[in-house]
C-alpha cells in the first residue's frame, strides 16, 4: 500500500483492453437482438397490455444499456490506442536519449 503522497505505477495492458472492447461489443450485439414477441397484445386482456408495457420498458432499457456498453467499448478502444501510442513514443524518446556507443 502506498503512503499518502506516494506514487503508484500505472500498468496498462493494451491487449487486455482490446479483449474487453471485443467482449463489450459482443454484449451490445446481444442486447440489440433482444426484442419482445410481435403481436402479444390482445385488446381484451388487461394482462396482455401490462405484459406489452413491460416489454416496451425492457426494450427501452435494452436500448439504453446497448448504447452505454457501446460507448464504453469505444472509450476503451480509444484508451488502448492512446496507451499504445504513448508507449511507442516513450520508447522512441528513450532510444534517442541513449543511443548505443560503439567502442
Amino acid at each position: 500500500m502506498d503512503s499518502l503522497g506516494g506514487t503508484a505505477a500505472l500498468d496498462v495492458n493494451v491487449d487486455g483492453l482490446r479483449v474487453q472492447v471485443a467482449r463489450l461489443e459482443a454484449a451490445a450485439g446481444e442486447f440489440t437482438g433482444n426484442s419482445p414477441a410481435a403481436g402479444v397484445v390482445a385488446s381484451w386482456s388487461a394482462s396482455a397490455a401490462a405484459v406489452s408495457a413491460a416489454h416496451a420498458q425492457i426494450a427501452a432499457a435494452s436500448i439504453r444499456c446497448t448504447s452505454r456498453v457501446q460507448a464504453t467499448a469505444t472509450k476503451l478502444a480509444a484508451a488502448a490506442t492512446g496507451y499504445a501510442e504513448n508507449e511507442d513514443s516513450s520508447a522512441g524518446q528513450f532510444r534517442t536519449l541513449y543511443e548505443p556507443t560503439v567502442c
